[in-house]
């Protein structure tokens, strides 16, 4: 998988920095610059727009707050910085360099303490439950319950193959009726989009031990009309009253399955 679409605008927009700091009449692309932009602005509206739907499931840790007040500040920036500094790279003029510095630079010290703040967020939220999930008893059936796939109120959506999921959660489940067709229930982060997604494996193919395996997977679609198919009245999501905080959140779904090889 490539590099997400912010990541190559920002290259962009260093290296035409560079440029006109080196030489003062360098000719910037200002066209393929404002493409690059324009993908890049999609992407992070989109992603901040997703983030709003999502409810807040531990309000001690408050990490969607504050991975919000990041993405606000962040497409502030892509809102109102940026565009004025790709017209001033058009220009012909000699101080592009000191204009666009003192542009962008202070939004970006603001947006720069807010990322930093998202990164202590992601650590707390890591600590807190890897630790609550090493103090938990070992579990058994008593620890799931099963819902049925046609009551359960949810929204697909599309992800690609080789997508990477970083996991915040996972239901196994155990004592599995033959009669019946299960699904296996991760909940995980996107890497590429930040999208929060609760990903459904059927059973008998989706292997994982949560306290052994890696926590990032790949995720690969077993069956490409899974959306569109009417679930029937034996089929059940396991879910792991552990983790109910985190799995009763309202999450677009996929069906497929995650790889973790090493």
């Amino acid at each position: 998988m490539g590099r997400p679409e912010q990541q190559i605008f920002i290259d962009k927009l260093t290296a035409s920095l560079l440029s006109v700091k080196d030489n003062k009449v360098a000719v910037i692309d200002t066209k393929e610059l404002q493409s690059l932009f324009d993908l890049a602005k999609t992407v992070n509206f989109k992603r901040q727009t997703n983030l709003e739907k999502i409810s807040e499931f531990d309000s001690d840790l408050n990490y969607k707050g504050i991975t919000m007040e990041y993405f606000k500040s962040y497409n502030g920036l892509f809102q109102n910085e940026i565009p004025k500094a790709i017209l001033i790279f058009g220009e012909k003029s000699e101080d592009r360099f000191e204009r666009v510095a003192n542009l962008i630079l202070p939004k970006l010290k603001v947006t720069k303490q807010k990322e930093l703040a998202l990164k202590q967020a992601q650590i707390d939220f890591e600590t807190k439950y890897k630790e609550l999930s090493k103090s938990q008893a070992k579990r058994t059936g008593s620890d799931y319950e099963f819902v049925k796939l046609k009551d359960f109120n949810f929204s697909t959506t599309t992800l690609k193959d080789g997508a990477k999921i970083e996991l915040l959660s996972f239901s196994g489940g155990d004592n599995l009726s033959e009669e019946n067709i299960y699904y296996k229930q991760f909940i995980g982060i996107d890497k590429t989009s930040g999208d929060t997604l609760r990903i459904l494996a059927l059973a008998p193919i989706q292997h994982y031990d949560f306290d052994k395996a890696l926590r990032v997977g790949t995720y690969m679609i077993d069956l490409q009309i899974r959306n569109q198919m009417t679930a029937s009245d034996k089929e059940y999501i396991i879910f792991n009253t552990n983790q109910a905080d985190i799995e009763k959140g309202n999450y677009k779904t996929v069906f497929g399955i995650l790889n973790f090889d090493r």
